[in-house]
C-alpha cells in the first residue's frame, strides 16, 4: 500500500471515530413544542441535573442557557442568584433534588409561571492526540407551573473534534489540547464554545418570547 493511500485511510478512520464520539452523524431528537404554545411572561432556569463527572459543567451550561435565552430569544428570566436563594429555602441546592417538589410548588416559591429543567448529559474532553473531541450535550424542558404540562423540550449538542496523522503531530495536538483544558478549568470556563453551540442548537427554533 502506498504511503499516500495509507494516510488517506488513516484520515478517514480518524474522521469516523470523531463522528462516533460526537454522535453528530446521527439525527438528533426532534424538538417538542406544545400546540398553541404561548411564551410565558417569565421563566426561571433551574439548576441542571448532572449526569456527568464534571463539577463545573452544570453551572456553565445553566449560565449560558439563561443568557442566550434572554439575549437571543427575548425571554424574561429570573436572576439565577435569586432563583438559587429561593430554592435554598425549599432545601434545594442541586438539580438532582428538584424531583422532590412539584412544578406548582416551584412556581409559588419563585413567582414564575414557568420553569426550565435541564439535564447535563455529556460534558467532557477526549484527548488522545490522534483524536481530540470536546463535547457538551444537554436536554432542556420548559414546564407550566400551574398545570405541570410540558410546553417545550429539546436536546442540544456542541462538539468540536480534531485529529493528527502522525505520532509527532498527535503528541503536539495532545499537549495543546491538554494545555487548553487546564487553562479553561483554571478560569472556570470549560468547553465555553461547545456549550454556547449546544445551547443555541437547543433553543434555535423555540419561538421568541414576548
Amino acid at each position: 500500500m502506498s504511503r499516500r493511500k495509507a494516510r488517506l485511510l488513516w484520515g478517514a478512520g480518524v474522521a469516523a471515530l470523531a463522528c462516533a464520539a460526537s454522535a453528530g452523524c446521527a439525527a438528533g431528537p426532534r424538538q417538542y413544542l406544545k400546540t398553541g404554545f404561548t411564551p410565558p411572561e417569565r421563566v426561571a432556569v433551574l439548576p441542571l441535573n448532572n449526569h456527568t463527572t464534571d463539577l463545573d459543567g452544570p453551572q456553565v451550561a445553566r449560565y449560558w442557557f439563561d443568557r442566550r435565552l434572554s439575549e437571543k430569544k427575548n425571554y424574561r428570566t429570573l436572576p439565577l442568584e435569586e432563583v438559587d436563594a429561593r430554592l435554598k429555602e425549599l432545601g434545594i441546592t442541586d438539580g438532582g433534588q428538584l424531583e422532590s417538589v412539584t412544578p406548582r410548588e416551584l412556581g409559588a416559591a419563585l413567582s414564575a409561571p414557568a420553569v426550565i429543567y435541564g439535564e447535563l448529559l455529556d460534558f467532557n474532553y477526549q484527548t488522545t492526540g490522534f483524536l481530540n473531541v470536546r463535547k457538551a450535550r444537554a436536554r432542556f424542558k420548559m414546564v407550566d407551573c400551574a398545570t405541570g404540562e410540558t410546553l417545550w423540550e429539546n436536546e442540544g449538542l456542541g462538539v468540536n473534534s480534531s485529529g493528527a496523522l502522525s505520532a509527532s503531530g498527535a503528541l503536539q495536538a495532545g499537549l495543546e489540547q491538554l494545555g487548553k483544558q487546564l487553562a479553561e478549568k483554571a478560569f472556570r470556563s470549560p468547553l465555553k464554545t461547545e456549550t454556547m453551540d449546544m445551547v443555541w442548537n437547543a433553543i434555535q427554533y423555540l419561538p421568541r418570547g414576548r
